[in-house]
């Protein structure tokens, strides 16, 4: 999210562009069942009990579901979030799947990007805070962010 907030304060994309991007990614993003099979920590079986327990209870997280279950340890969990964060798409090439950046911009904006966080004492964006917040969509931006 961080270089999609780099984008959106260079003003290369807008805030709509940012949350689509953010919500293909996020579509896309490998289940924790599915991981949890492949990696041999749930059976097909554990997946279904799981799923009909969260059916039961739509807000309960499958992970945090499995582990109350006795199905799952926290450290595995934490494993295979890794791995989920590991297989994400990156923000980067569905900006341009989209059609919102060319992949020569792309480029170009992580070299700046990189550029910056290269020079010594320089203050990361990230951490750069301004004290008034707007809401643009579903996510809420500094206001420092609209210039």
């Amino acid at each position: 999210m961080h270089f999609g907030l780099h984008l959106y304060r260079k003003g290369l994309i807008t805030a709509d562009e940012l949350v689509a991007a953010l919500e293909v990614q996020t579509r896309n993003l490998a289940r924790i069942g599915q991981l949890a099979l492949e990696e041999g920590i749930l059976s097909a079986r554990d997946i279904f009990d799981v799923l009909r327990a969260q059916h039961l209870a739509p807000s309960g997280r499958f992970g945090e579901l499995a582990i109350e279950m006795g199905l799952m340890t926290r450290d595995e969990l934490m494993r295979l979030l890794l791995i989920q964060a590991d297989r994400k798409l990156p923000l980067s090439e569905i900006l341009v799947r989209l059609g919102v950046l060319t992949s020569q911009q792309v480029e170009e904006e992580i070299n700046s990007l990189r550029t910056v966080h290269e020079r010594p004492g320089a203050a990361s964006p990230s951490l750069v805070r301004a004290p008034h917040h707007r809401t643009i969509g579903r996510l809420a931006f500094d206001s420092a962010m609209a210039t």
